[in-house]
């Protein structure tokens, strides 16, 4: 018996339909699964960082990014914004960038950090006043040894030529002291022993010399240039109408280098550099370790700025404390008497302990650091404390500005104390401070009495033959 044809039609269709509701729904499947496994872009890992502040916590990121202000105006705000500048000051740079970080790098790998590409004092405060070199462009010394002078013009190789803790024009701030009674009885600075002189020389347990370099960002740099604050003649007429302040963002950093033994460079424990000793026969090619950092952040004309000061945690041990290690300023057995100036090699220790806060700050970052690449030498490093002030300061008026300055009202200062036993080795008594010595600071005249807004960078300009 056959079906009416209406019949097979009608089944002809619902099978047709039935196919082509089953090929639309495998498509859609298939493009479903499809979605489904296609790959998925990896997250950026999380970049290792910690809270940290006081009232308001700002936390600290291993990441190239300075922090120059202290806006919760603790103790705490000042050393997590200390620590973060450390890091963004010793990133890697990137190549022909001076003070531009290489992001792509870790913290710690081998090679010239951001500060380390900043401009020295000596390569801006020119013989005869001179105009310095753009910022960017890398002059290179004639008088130095081809193989060292361009890597010396790039902040690659550093010029090992200071061991003395100031610079030499700071010697005639004694001079101006003495010359000056009142001045004299508002310090407790001990004027003999902030001038150069070989006494006053720290040497490491294998007899070498701590040498000493200064340098700035482009910041300082531009305020400088742009006001020829480089030569000591434009210098004193400028200062006759306006003070000299470094502007907010500006970045003055001190280091303290130790040439190194060959097991001490390949410990992992130093940031090593390479470094240049010239000398009259000749000059010198030796492998230097960081041993000491100080950090001035310019606070503009309202604020003494922020300060701090790093070490190398293998230098010296605590007064008092039983060592429990040959450090590189220290021997166990040896019965030189400690922190006295005229001996070699030098017994160091460090008289004052790290501040409560800082040495908690401390702890996390060295964690964050090896979270970041745990061969970082910088984990290796801790800060002994910061230094800052509540007060709102005047520096724009009266003009000049007279030595000393006023950091801030009594009880406004964070402490009156912070000295690294490396780089103020032999001043290491209650009431020295960065701050109280910088607030000294003059101009380059003889005898000059005109502040420069905490920087004893000024005093090295000279005047033009």
């Amino acid at each position: 018996m056959h079906l009416p044809n209406f019949n097979r039609n009608s089944k002809r269709n619902v099978f047709s339909t039935l196919i082509v509701g089953l090929a639309f729904g495998y498509a859609a499947l298939t493009s479903a699964t499809a979605q489904n496994t296609a790959p998925v872009a990896p997250k950026a890992p999380a970049v290792p960082s910690f809270p940290c502040g006081g009232v308001n916590p700002i936390g600290v990121q291993l990441k190239p990014v300075p922090k120059l202000s202290n806006g919760e105006f603790t103790n705490p705000g000042a050393d997590c914004a200390m620590w973060q500048t450390f890091i963004y000051l010793n990133w890697p740079a990137k190549s022909g960038q001076r003070g531009i970080p290489d992001t792509s790098a870790l913290f710690g790998a081998p090679g010239t950090t951001v500060w380390e590409s900043f401009l020295t004092e000596e390569q801006v405060f020119l013989p005869n006043g001179a105009k310095p070199q753009p910022w960017n462009n890398s002059v290179v010394n004639a008088a130095l040894p081809k193989e060292v002078a361009s890597e010396v013009a790039v902040g690659s190789v550093r010029m090992l030529t200071r061991t003395a803790k100031v610079s030499p024009t700071v010697a005639n701030l004694q001079a101006t002291l003495k010359a000056n009674k009142s001045l004299v009885a508002n310090t407790t600075i001990p004027l003999d022993e902030i001038t150069q002189s070989d006494g006053n020389i720290l040497y490491d347990q294998q007899k070498n010399p701590v040498y000493y370099d200064v340098a700035m960002n482009k910041a300082q740099y531009d305020y400088i240039t742009q006001n020829s604050l480089y030569n000591a003649t434009t210098q004193a007429t400028f200062a006759k109408t306006t003070n000299i302040v470094l502007p907010s963002g500006s970045i003055e950093v001190k280091a303290a280098w130790k040439v190194l033994t060959t097991t001490e460079a390949s410990s992992g424990r130093f940031h090593v550099a390479k470094g240049y000793i010239p000398g009259a026969s000749g000059g010198k090619s030796v492998t230097i370790g960081l041993v000491g950092f100080h950090i001035f952040a310019s606070g503009g004309k309202q604020n003494a700025g922020l300060w701090a000061t790093f070490y190398q945690v293998d230098n010296a041990p605590l007064m008092g404390a039983t060592p429990k290690q040959n450090y590189s300023f220290n021997n166990p057995a040896s019965k030189t008497p400690v922190n006295t100036k005229g001996t070699n090699p030098t017994q160091v220790v460090q008289v004052f302990p790290d501040d409560v806060n800082a040495a908690q700050v401390n702890t996390q970052a060295q964690k964050i650091i090896v979270e970041g690449f745990a061969k970082s030498p910088w984990q290796y490093y801790a800060m002994i404390d910061t230094q800052w002030s509540k007060t709102v300061l005047n520096l724009a008026t009266p003009v000049p500005l007279s030595v000393p300055l006023s950091p801030g009202k009594a009880g406004d200062i964070s402490t009156n104390t912070l000295i690294n036993p490396v780089l103020e080795t032999f001043m290491q008594t209650k009431g020295n401070s960065c701050m109280g010595c910088h607030s000294f600071a003059t101009t380059a005249q003889k005898g000059s009495k005109t502040a420069t807004g905490f920087s004893f960078m000024f005093g090295n300009a000279q005047a033009p033959k």
